[in-house]
């Protein structure tokens, strides 16, 4: 192939890419990636300052000015990084006055989309002229890094309305092998109904016990202490990873995952029946409704299902915690479906790059950016039903924590 059809098949390769994840997207997946290319730009010129400032020992950082830049079909707010000499300018930038360069939508496809392996961000480094050594390449991937990890390290106010726990299994190569890995992530509710994600942790292997209880001491570590609620799925150990850390929160079950595993463990018919009566039960006026409900549904098929029956019995308690909370906010805290969403947005993701995330860096860069785009959009109000009930919503937790917060003057 000669190098006019290369660069021809590779320029129709490029605007695919920009139409398909920038042009096409709805607005608000635009709004998570123009975030990103204003801090992705803004920490890698201030890398370029940084290894300049090595060899300038007689020179020193003299502060930022603002520029703006248009790439694709976004307007960027820059902060460009000056020396006290005038020496130094990005070599990032276009030209002086230019205001726009397609090709830097490339740079961040090619470092996001497609994994930024070496090859792919020295390819598009390449295209754009760029004269950076591996080592400066390196040190400029690390500033990434850091800001995932500023973060997963950040404080955390110190009580919380509710938590939604739940763990995403996907694929991630590391040392050369595609390897199974669990992220453990974490959306709360605080007491005026904002939703935030707490945290994320990524594990190679199963989900388990021991990395939970690896992730509540370090949301406590963080700053996190008074918890109300904690909405999981159903797993060995779950019970008493939330009794150990979080001994007063109440305990929701997802409802949501009970119906599936009914249609699971149930033949056709029964599962349909056994649902269709789920769903009244959802909808009693108060616990002690809901509990008559289904004990008496339990005890019709008891018989028929011994095993699964008596399990779900067991965990009766836990299944309609949510029934003793105020009736505008029932539906907000029934399910784990909040923070499911999220684990889709990554599924959706994981297929895009082939079945598996090229490291676990690749991995959290694109869930802060999943976060940073609800953050900016169907977060951003917070959850009007717990506005409309921040009396009741704060009586419920002033009296699950009287005592502690007595005794410690909160």
């Amino acid at each position: 192939m000669d190098q006019e059809t290369f660069n021809k098949i590779k320029e129709q390769a490029i605007n695919y890419i920009i139409k398909k994840f920038f042009l096409d997207s709805p607005p608000s997946e635009k709004l998570a990636i123009h975030h990103f290319l204003e801090e992705f730009l803004n920490a890698f010129m201030e890398s370029e300052r940084a290894i300049f400032l090595e060899k300038e020992t007689n020179n020193k950082a003299n502060g930022f000015y603002p520029r703006s830049l248009t790439t694709g079909s976004f307007k960027l707010n820059l902060q460009v990084p000056r020396d006290r000499k005038s020496k130094f300018r990005p070599h990032i930038l276009p030209d002086p006055y230019k205001r726009t360069d397609k090709n830097y939508v490339d740079l961040v496809m090619s470092l996001v989309v497609n994994g930024y392996s070496e090859s792919q961000l020295a390819s598009s480094l390449k295209e754009l002229g760029l004269p950076y050594s591996k080592d400066e390449l390196n040190k400029i991937k690390d500033q990434l890094i850091e800001k995932v990890n500023d973060f997963k390290q950040r404080e955390l106010k110190n009580v919380a309305f509710a938590l939604f726990i739940d763990g995403y299994p996907t694929e991630v190569k590391e040392k050369g092998k595609v390897r199974k890995a669990c992220v453990y992530i974490i959306l709360g509710i605080d007491l005026e109904g904002k939703k935030d994600v707490y945290g994320f942790y990524t594990s190679f292997g199963d989900e388990n016990r021991a990395d939970w209880l690896r992730v509540f001491n370090d949301l406590i570590e963080r700053g996190l202490k008074r918890v109300a609620l904690v909405v999981s799925d159903d797993f060995p150990g779950i019970d008493s990873a939330i009794n150990t850390l979080f001994p007063k929160a109440d305990h929701q079950l997802c409802y949501v995952h009970l119906q599936r595993n009914v249609r699971k463990n149930m033949g056709k018919g029964d599962a349909k029946f056994f649902n269709s009566e789920l769903k009244r039960i959802k909808d009693c006026k108060d616990y002690e409704e809901g509990k008559e409900r289904f004990e008496n549904l339990c005890e019709q098929f008891k018989n028929k299902y011994p095993t699964f029956i008596k399990y779900i019995s067991g965990k009766m308690e836990k299944y309609l915690c949510f029934l003793r909370y105020p009736e505008e906010i029932k539906r907000h805290i029934y399910t784990t479906n909040g923070v499911e969403s999220l684990n889709s947005l990554l599924e959706k993701i994981r297929a895009r790059l082939g079945g598996y995330f090229q490291s676990v860096g690749i991995l959290e860069i694109n869930i802060l950016l999943q976060i940073e785009n609800l953050k900016e959009n169907k977060w951003k109000k917070g959850i009007p039903a717990f506005k409309a009930k921040a009396y009741e919503i704060n009586q419920i937790f002033n009296l699950k924590f009287y005592y502690e917060m007595e005794t410690q003057n909160y």
